[in-house]
This record gives C-alpha cells, sequence and structure tokens, in this order.
C-alpha cells in the first residue's frame, strides 16, 4: 500500500538542503577524516562552524548547501556518493522532513 511518504520525491524537493545559515547539516569528525584520507580535502574544507562545536556544510548567500544542485536536477546533491553521515541518515518522510517541508510551504 503507497503512503504519502512514497510520493515525495527528494529530487523534486532538496529543502533538506536549504536549512538557512546557522550550521545544522553538521559533519562528524569521521567524515572529515574520510573525505581527507580520499584526497578529497575540496569537501573536508568546505564548511562553516555548526551546532554543538562542530563543523557543518558551507552555505550560500541563499541558505542553500554549497553542493546542492547538478546539472541534471538543482536539488541533486554533487557529492551525493560521497555525502556526509548528516546527509546519508535523513529520512525521505520523517518528521524532521515534514518540518523541513511545512517550512517551506511546500504542506
Amino acid at each position: 500500500m503507497a503512503t504519502k511518504d512514497d510520493e515525495l520525491d527528494c529530487l523534486a524537493c532538496g529543502v533538506c538542503c536549504r536549512t538557512g545559515h546557522d550550521g545544522r547539516i553538521l559533519i562528524p569528525p569521521e567524515d572529515l577524516v574520510r573525505w581527507r584520507a580520499m584526497g578529497r580535502d575540496d569537501i573536508a574544507e568546505a564548511v562553516q562552524p555548526g551546532h554543538f562545536g562542530m563543523v557543518a556544510f558551507a552555505t550560500r548567500p541563499d541558505g542553500s548547501c554549497v553542493h546542492l544542485g547538478t546539472s541534471e536536477s538543482p536539488h541533486a546533491c554533487q557529492i551525493y556518493a560521497l555525502r556526509g553521515t548528516t546527509c546519508r541518515e535523513f529520512e525521505k518522510g520523517s518528521r524532521q522532513c515534514h518540518e523541513f517541508r511545512r517550512d517551506a510551504g511546500l504542506e
């Protein structure tokens, strides 16, 4: 049986990647180590201060993550295969997903 959450399409939304300038998309230290070990210092250095003394993904002036948007979709992630733990663990249709969508006027 299909649910309302099954109808959500992340590539038509991307609101979770537009959380503002306050450093909400946190990056655990393990991700920074992983990216550096892979030779992806560009990802490890594209950060800003985050909550709880951690770093977060840097944002553009409009509040979107610097890695958001590809030639295929404005809502796709440029580093999807290498994305951080916070992004990998974010669940489509979760309470937080719906909260972000409501805040953006999509629900």
